[in-house]
């Protein structure tokens, strides 16, 4: 079981695994391919067994789809896509018009619908295939686009990951795709850096005397 941030119950999180920190759904997806600006990247969405376990965890659907190698194929070029047009958001620039049309095209498909419980306690998505949660993520894209928020697209701050997220914050400083991952990242290694630095300084005091 997932914790909803892509940690498996009993063990560390593990490179491999989903992100949904803080995140949109279209940038969460974007997310599958990690490490965008390191020269070896993680691809999250190895398998179609990995997409159709990215569809349940996401919280797109209860049901898991079958997925082919064919729909794996697919839904990388959306995730490129979505990828893409954050990027240009975030630069203020206009997205590729075939990455806008790719886009247009996945959100096309039916989505997954939602179903209440008898109780009115609870709410599942009920989706038969691939193409319904992948119309999720390109129509979640597509209201970010039509919304104030296109304006808050940012690129983390975090040189190796690369990923596009939506500033919230009240101020707009927001630097990280979450706190939970890049920021406690960058802000642990500026901590040892710090720590290194002033065992350097005491031992060339030290040193002095």
């Amino acid at each position: 079981m997932s914790d909803g941030d892509g940690r498996r119950e009993g063990r560390q999180r593990a490179k491999t695994d989903f992100r949904f920190d803080d995140a949109r759904l279209c940038f969460a997806f974007a997310g599958t391919l990690a490490d965008r600006g390191r020269e070896v990247r993680v691809e999250r969405l190895a398998r179609p067994e990995d997409l159709s376990r990215w569809c349940v965890e996401s919280g797109c659907t209860t049901a898991a789809p079958t997925c082919t190698e064919a729909d794996l194929d697919g839904a990388r070029r959306l995730r490129e896509a979505v990828q893409r047009i954050g990027l240009a958001l975030a630069e203020g620039a206009t997205p590729a018009p075939g990455d806008v049309g790719l886009v247009n095209r996945a959100a096309a498909a039916p989505t997954s619908t939602p179903v209440l419980s008898p109780d009115a306690a609870t709410v599942r998505w009920h989706g038969d295939d691939i193409a319904a949660v992948l119309s999720m993520v390109a129509r979640d894209l597509i209201e970010l686009c039509g919304s104030d928020q296109r304006t808050r697209v940012r690129i983390c701050g975090n040189p190796a990951c690369g990923t596009p997220f939506v500033d919230t914050s009240r101020a707009g400083a927001r630097r990280w795709c979450s706190m939970k991952t890049c920021g406690a990242l960058v802000k642990k290694r500026a901590y040892r850096a710090r720590s290194q630095a002033t065992t350097e300084a005491d031992e060339a005091a030290v040193s002095i005397r």
